[in-house]
């Protein structure tokens, strides 16, 4: 890792500022410190590159424009949703705020002080939270917000192809005799388990949100040291263990304002959407959403981010986990998914997918345990929501100690090695929804390699790759 005396001895030479604009405290301020490593050699010029006309487009807007159009009731346009989303990052991005600030100024008439741009940005981001809570987002909204986030990320990794998984946190959890309880962290583990099926994985996550473990923490907890100083040690990371974590607030800036808010904005759909790859790697994806975001909308913006080129869209499967009265529901009814969605992965009652594959949208389907092949005893996974018994959920899963939490994980992983290998085969779709041959097919692969040891071989490769020591939690 690049140190903080060479660091410091570049940006003199090169005469950049610091790419961060708040200071945050903690762990994150630590990864705050790593991006700073990183920001030496960001490209915002390539970042921008392909976003001149929409970028153009920020003279003639404000954010009252925005805020009148939504609060009467309308959807805001792409271009506007990115336009709106750029006040975000102009308050949280010193080079990007610095580079488009005569576009800012143009919308105003007048000079933006740093400080009236961050009152401005928190106010769109309250302002589309609303929307999202108390309406809906669109897929237009999402890819341009999504878009706008693009130019944040610090580094662009190059690889050919990758399946990557995250979720929006938020998630409800269950409740279990009057108490709230989680499950294991199954996006996080999912990635690893296809990891160890050989698959070129990433994970991208962030710090807890709504449980006592978020991503970042499950995977700091098993010993990996996440705050690589340079796309060469991400790349080594890599390129030695097949697998590497890469943390929200590392590699953007834009969760820095989320966290200063202290409350929870749209930065949560945005976040997911954004790692930090290259617009040449085709991105097959499973990420899961909380109750305000109903997973069609996502598979659409996938899609559109694909046609317009922001993104190479593989194969997407998007989930959102339901409650036990959720069964029978219509998975197109965005108010009856939304009442009854309690988990950003799949849930052990049954779950709403939605599906994409390049530039096109495939449809939205109901599934539960049966078709992977499978029944889930609910109560056995369901975890105290505090960090050493999710921990050590955590780990019974991975290496497969705990049969029940096992299968739940391989089920999650399985709809990933659907997306990356399955889903654009003529015969992923049928009359009755997702494959389901396929789909245990892809269960069993995914149990085979927890019972085999393969994913937990695929952690211990990643911690000592990242300059990490194994830490494995078995009891509380």
């Amino acid at each position: 890792m690049t140190d903080k005396g060479e660091f410091f001895e570049k940006h003199k030479q090169k005469n950049i500022a610091g790419v961060s604009s708040i200071t945050l405290s903690g762990h994150k301020k630590c990864q705050q410190d790593a991006r700073e490593l990183l920001a030496v050699d960001y490209d915002l010029a390539s970042r921008c590159s392909n976003n001149q006309e929409l970028l153009a487009s920020i003279s003639r807007t404000t954010v009252g424009i925005l805020d009148r159009k939504v609060k009467h009731g309308s959807n805001l346009s792409f271009e506007e949703a990115f336009c709106g989303m750029c006040y975000v990052v102009a308050a949280t991005n010193n080079q990007f705020r610095n580079e488009q600030a005569y576009r800012f100024e143009q919308a105003h008439n007048t000079p933006l002080e740093p400080k009236r741009i961050l009152v401005m940005a928190a106010a769109f981001l309250n302002l589309m939270a609303a929307k999202e809570s108390f309406y809906h987002l669109t897929y237009e909204e999402v890819a341009g917000m999504v878009s706008a986030v693009m130019m944040d990320t610090i580094i662009n990794i190059k690889l050919p192809r990758v399946i990557e998984t995250c979720g929006m946190g938020g998630d409800k959890g269950f409740v279990s005799g009057g108490v709230i309880k989680k499950g294991i962290n199954a996006s996080t583990l999912s990635s690893l388990v296809l990891s160890g099926l050989g698959l070129p994985s990433l994970k991208h996550g962030s710090y807890g949100n709504t449980s006592a473990i978020g991503s970042t923490e499950a995977i700091e907890m098993f010993g990996a040291v996440t705050s690589m100083g340079s796309v060469g040690e991400v790349m080594r990371i890599f390129q030695t263990s097949g697998y590497c974590f890469l943390d929200a607030h590392w590699c953007k800036t834009i969760h820095d304002l989320s966290h200063l808010l202290m409350m929870e904005t749209v930065n949560h759909v945005v976040g997911p959407m954004t790692p930090p790859i290259s617009s040449c790697t085709e991105i097959n994806k499973l990420m899961g959403v909380n109750e305000k975001v109903h997973p069609e909308t996502i598979a659409k913006a996938y899609a559109l981010l694909h046609r317009l080129g922001k993104q190479r869209i593989g194969g997407v499967i998007v989930v959102a986990g339901l409650d036990e009265s959720g069964g029978d529901i219509n998975q197109l009814d965005f108010e009856a998914v939304k009442k009854h969605t309690i988990l950003d992965e799949v849930s052990p009652y049954s779950s709403v997918v939605s599906l994409s594959a390049e530039g096109v949208y495939i449809g939205t389907y109901k599934l539960c345990p049966a078709d992977f092949g499978i029944e889930i005893d609910v109560e056995k996974v369901k975890v105290i929501n505090n960090q050493a018994a999710i921990q050590k959920a955590n780990t019974a899963a991975l290496v497969g100690t705990d049969s029940a939490l096992a299968d739940y994980l391989a089920m999650n992983a399985s709809l990933g090695l659907y997306a990356f290998e399955y889903l654009r085969r003529p015969e992923a779709i049928t009359k009755d929804g997702l494959n389901k041959s396929y789909l245990r097919e892809c269960f069993c692969l995914c149990r085979e390699a927890i019972s085999s040891q393969k994913a937990g071989d695929a952690l211990r490769k990643y911690v000592h790759a990242s300059g990490g020591t194994l830490r494995l939690t078995m009891d509380c």
